[in-house]
Parts: C-alpha cells; structure tokens; sequence
C-alpha cells in the first residue's frame, strides 16, 4: 500500500494521542479525571434546540445547500456582526458559512500555498494550522509567542525576507492556548505588517464570546481601517452556543477572498446542512442569547477562580485567563520536559492536562488546563493535583 507523504510524514493529531492515553488509562481501571480538551460540558441551550427542531421540520432544508451559505444565514450573520462589532459586511459577498471554524482553518491554506512556499503561525499555536499548510505542500515559520510580551508576536523581529516571501500570517486571538487577549493596536500594526509584506492574515475569532471582564472583549480585526481587503477572520458557533457537535462556523472577508475561498470549498464538498445554519444564525439574535451568554460567563469565571486559587497555592507560574476556556501553566522546575510532567499525573493522579509542546517547541516549559468540565471534577482534579505536589 503506497500511502501519500501528506499522511506519513504528519503526525497523529494532538488531542486524538490524548484521547488515546486516556482511554489507555482508563482500561488499566484508572480513574481519570480530564482537563485537556476544549469541549463545553454544558448542553447546547434549550432555545437553540427549539430553533433547530422548527427548521429540522421544514421541507425546503432538506435539500442541497447553497455551497457558500443560505442568504438569511449571511444576512443573520451579518446583522449580528454589525452589532457585535460595528462592522457592516455585505452579505453576499463577504460571509461564507463554514463546516465549523476547523473547516477554514484546514482549508485555507489551500487557496493560498503552492508547493514549496511558506506561511507564518505562532508558536506556542493550535496545531491544526501547521498541519493544513503541509498538507498543502507549505511549510510553517514559527513565530515565537512569550510570556514577557503577554504572548503577542513580536513582528518586528521577523526577518524582513521571511515576511517577503510568507504568504499568508496565521493569528488567533483570543489565543489558544494562552488565553491571551490581543488589542487595537496590535491589530494595526499587524494590518500595516501584511500591506508592506504583501500578506493575507488569517484571523481566528473562535474564542470571540468567551472572556470574563467588559475590558477583555475582543475585538474583530475587521474594525482595522483597510483590514477587510487583506484578511480572512474564522469564527464559530462551537464555543459561543455549545454546538462543538453540529459543526457550523463561517468566515468573513473581502469579496475576492471569499470567492477565492468558494472555489476550493465548493469542489470539497457540498455545504453545511441548511436546517444547522438556519437554526445557528437565529441563535444569534434570539431574545434567551445574552442571558445565556451572562451565565456562560458567570459558571467559567467561577471555575477560573477554582483553577487560578488552586495553581497559586501551590507556586504554579502562570497569568489569569482573560479569554477562552484555558490556563497556560508553567511546569514545576523538576520537570524539563512538559510531555513528562502530563505522563506523570496521569499515571500517578489519574488526571490529564495538555502538554505546552503539543502546541509547539514554545510551549515546553508549559501545560494546558480546560475549564470546559462539570465543577464538581474541577475540585477533584485541583486535590489530585495538590496530592502530586506533595509528592514532589
């Protein structure tokens, strides 16, 4: 059998290992308690489930979908965006619906990468962006994020050939996995950084309704003066409304990048379930999404609190989530390895966090912690680690 080097010469994908180890664990007859992956615990809400049973029953959704998305689900969307972040999108140009946010992000490098060329992600970064630019035939120059700089690029420090020659800069932030919030004016400089060096940015905004103060909201590089024409911003419905499951996101853009992006999708495959979009885009707008979206808030900063107390108790390094659902955690100075530090809870304590170096040669000195559990195992993984310190 004479598998293509797309497949054998990538890894297996990170949390797949992870879910491995744990079941692994598991039927060795540990317990094991897991922090690693970031799926919301709680339901999809209710109101969303009642739109989704109206549309499921509505004859014109069961047949092929438009491939670049419904025209009320870019007109919802839109609507929505405007009010979110001030920004007007033409909705029929400049929204495309999306299998969720993955979906682009393993994607797009497509539209964009020819064998032999080269993209620029951030390290510590979420591993699926490397793996589409080398399926894509590109490689990846890594852009060191570091706690010094609260985990924002240095983008002066980028070798002016290398930016010259990069096609495209990946960013997300909110950022996984550091939580890190990214302002105004790192958009700015960013949006001049691809002008002068020819670059499309590649925005991930998956984490865009996840944060905990009025002053940590994020913001939407669309609100960048000249940014629209040299971007593509992700975003999905996964983390906002719980719906990891149903698969629904969409991206925003320029009309010559939105088309661009509608050839490939549209010879990959035939668009996303149009009863999920529908249902998806009134969401946005429905009476019951800022209470939820209140309470949402309230349960994570609850855990945050939990996990933030726990970790400095015991001397864990680390800065308090302004974003997202995770911790960016130093590991304890015994360790040299943050591979070694996971192995050792999960044998020991019967608990999994991530590894930093999983995101990249950057995170070594770090692990992750998803607050994305019920809080009762939240407590019970925070005594489980304070039983492993103590055995230090």
């Amino acid at each position: 059998m004479k598998l293509s080097r797309r497949v054998t010469e990538t890894a297996p994908y990170l949390f797949h290992l992870i879910d491995e180890k744990r079941k692994a664990a598991q039927e060795k007859g540990i317990d094991v308690i897991s922090l690693a992956i970031g799926d919301p615990d709680m339901p999809t809400p209710d109101f969303v489930l009642d739109l989704m049973n109206e549309e499921m029953r509505d004859p014109r959704n069961h047949q092929y979908p438009s491939y670049k998305g419904e025209p009320d689900f870019c007109r919802l969307v839109a609507d929505w965006f405007e009010k979110r972040f001030g920004v007007e999108l033409d909705p029929r140009n400049e929204i495309m619906a999306t299998i969720g946010s993955k979906d682009a992000v393993s994607h797009l490098p497509f539209v964009f990468i020819d064998p032999g060329d080269t993209a620029l992600v951030t390290d510590p970064g979420y591993p699926a962006y490397e793996s589409a630019i080398g399926f894509a035939g590109g490689s990846s120059i890594r852009i060191p994020l570091v706690a010094e700089r609260r985990f924002i690029p240095d983008l002066d420090a980028i070798p002016t050939d290398v930016a010259d020659k990069a096609k495209f800069i990946f960013i997300n932030y909110p950022n996984n996995p550091t939580a890190a919030v990214a302002d105004e004016s790192f958009f700015k400089d960013l949006v001049s950084f691809a002008r002068k060096h020819d670059l499309v940015i590649l925005a991930d905004n998956a984490y865009s309704e996840v944060y905990f103060e009025p002053q940590d909201k994020p913001i939407s590089i669309m609100q960048i003066t000249g940014a629209k024409d040299l971007s593509i911003e992700l975003h999905s419905f996964s983390k906002t409304f719980n719906m990891t499951g149903w698969r629904i996101g969409f991206v925003v853009g320029s009309k010559v990048l939105i088309d661009s992006f509608l050839t490939l999708k549209s010879n990959f495959d035939s668009g996303v379930f149009m009863a999920i979009q529908r249902a998806a885009a009134r969401a946005l707008a429905h009476p019951d999404a800022p209470l939820f979206n209140e309470q949402r808030t309230q349960l994570f900063k609850k855990r945050r609190d939990i996990i933030a107390n726990a970790l400095s108790q015991l001397g864990f390094k680390f800065d308090l989530p302004r974003a997202s659902y995770y911790f960016w955690v130093r590991i304890p100075e015994i360790y040299s390895s943050s591979v070694v530090f996971c192995a050792d809870l999960l044998e020991k304590q019967g608990l999994v966090f991530t590894p930093g170096v999983g995101y990249g040669p950057s995170g070594e000195a770090f692990f992750r912690i998803s607050m994305t559990a019920p809080d009762d195992n939240i407590e019970k993984a925070m005594e489980r680690l304070r039983n492993f310190v103590k055995g230090l």
